[in-house]
């Protein structure tokens, strides 16, 4: 259609002028009269699991209280400054008690001493043979019938980022019983970085530092079909009637808003190394005699969920774990954490016998671990959403989850499960649940849900799931 600026131009003719040019740009949602908005959708962007073997000191670890005026116990206080984000998934209590077999629980009897179980909802396999026990992992095939739900929901909404998803592991390998807890689809178990140089080199290689270019050619092609439609739009202006300007001028103003939130985001991917390496690997210890005592572990940490956030927030993933240490391994087994003052590792501890000092050290593990986690919320706190409304932690499901109820009697019920960040506003927070039995394959569920994956049924045999958990969200 060829219009005169000083032929009058009908509204049906306006109409379909601006449909036609906004093909241009065909996710501007923005566009959408004030008739028609909708309400924004309740979903998580991110997804972090965090995974602790070997169980918790129960008597430490549950909040009391009631449902939203609970008290956090020593392992949760470091939670206290995000209340809000948190949502506990407890047991049933008899008093100060943990009702026997309730919250996450996995049926009595079936086998539940292996690590795969928490994210594939599935039994190891040694060489093919399930069943068999694992008597030395390094010559084990650790391998599930199909992926874990972090790689599930990475597969799904990795979109233009980098990486699926990003694997840490604080001394993930050894005990006597498999460790992995990330499988891919075809249940191949998935290497977990492990040092800060692995990391490092993983993360921030070539084709991470490469996407700039890409960005900058992208922001081009975006303000390209922006001056055009801005050009296109502002010359109809001399031919409009008074309201059919204010509904032009409406479209421009939402356009304006458009444009500026894709170029942040799109300067914000490509600003490789000025924005995507702010962790300081240097600050890590990593000689033999620290990774030999595990002391190494106090300054990884903090690096691994610098890398997180980092990651996030340069689109380089939207999914990451970490694993705190390995099951198993007798007397030797699992994280050390000599800086608390002590040296026995977490296995040992977790075999306390009823001891007072065994189950207070236990309790000063979990309660640093849950520090880490925290502090990682603290990150993406800090961190402005590419939205431009809220922060990265408010767009974050955080997991915090383990194998085992109490480590000493490896019992399968009241297993540490909390939820934390603000979900994208997917889980109703700042809760503590008192569960009866309840399978934890539907937590994994309900996460692929809140991160807008649809996942209808999950796990194998006794494990499965084919329904989210009911009351979690908003």
């Amino acid at each position: 259609m060829k219009l005169s600026i000083h032929q009058q131009v009908r509204r049906r003719d306006l109409m379909k002028m601006l449909g036609t040019a906004a093909l241009a740009l065909p996710v501007l949602e923005l566009f959408e009269s004030k008739g028609r908005a909708q309400a924004p959708v309740k979903k998580s962007k991110y997804a972090v699991f965090c995974y602790t073997p070997d169980g918790v000191n129960q008597g430490a670890f549950w909040p009391t209280g009631g449902a939203t005026d609970f008290k956090l116990s020593r392992i949760l206080t470091p939670f206290e400054p995000y209340r809000d984000k948190l949502l506990v998934l407890g047991p049933q209590m008899n008093g100060t008690n943990v009702a026997n077999g309730t919250g996450l629980a996995y049926i009595a009897g079936t086998p539940q001493h292996e690590a795969p179980v928490t994210l594939a909802a599935r039994v190891g396999r040694n060489n093919g043979m399930p069943g068999l026990p694992y008597l030395d992992q390094l010559s084990a095939v650790n391998k599930v019938d199909g992926p874990s739900i972090d790689q599930v929901i990475a597969n799904a909404v990795k979109g233009d980022s980098s990486f699926g998803s990003l694997n840490f592991g604080l001394h993930p390998i050894g005990g006597d019983t498999p460790s992995d807890i990330n499988f891919q689809v075809d249940g191949t178990s998935i290497k977990r970085l492990s040092s800060a140089d692995e990391a490092w080199n993983y993360v921030f290689g070539n084709p991470v530092m490469s996407g700039a270019t890409s960005s900058i050619s992208a922001i081009n092609k975006h303000t390209a079909v922006s001056d055009f439609l801005h050009a296109r739009f502002g010359a109809l202006l001399p031919t409009l009637s008074a309201a059919d300007r204010l509904t032009l001028d409406g479209h421009l103003t939402a356009l304006k808003t458009y444009e500026d939130r894709v170029k942040t985001r799109l300067q914000a991917t490509g600003q490789g190394s000025a924005a995507c390496t702010s962790p300081k690997r240097a600050m890590v210890v990593s000689d033999s005699d620290a990774v030999r005592t595990g002391a190494d572990t106090e300054t990884l940490c903090p690096f691994y969920m610098d890398l997180i956030a980092t990651a996030f927030s340069c689109n380089l993933t939207k999914v990451a774990s970490v694993t705190f240490g390995y099951p198993g391994g007798g007397d030797a087994g699992g994280l050390r954490m000599p800086w608390l003052g002590f040296t026995d590792p977490m296995h040992f501890v977790s075999h306390h016998g009823g001891n007072p000092t065994q189950l207070d050290k236990y309790a000063q593990m979990s309660t640093w671990i849950a520090s880490q986690i925290a502090g990682l919320m603290q990150r993406l706190a800090a961190l402005p959403s590419a939205s431009g409304s809220g922060t990265v932690l408010d767009e974050t499901t955080i997991y915090w989850f383990n194998r085992h109820g109490d480590g000493d009697s490896h019992s399968n019920h009241a297993l540490p499960g909390v939820l934390l960040g603000g979900t994208g506003g997917y889980f109703n927070m700042g809760r503590v649940l008192a569960l009866p039995p309840t399978n934890p394959t539907q937590v994994l569920i309900s996460i692929a849900n809140a991160m807008g994956v649809d996942v209808p049924r999950f796990g194998e045999q006794a494990f499965e799931a084919t329904s989210p958990l009911n009351g979690l969200t908003s």
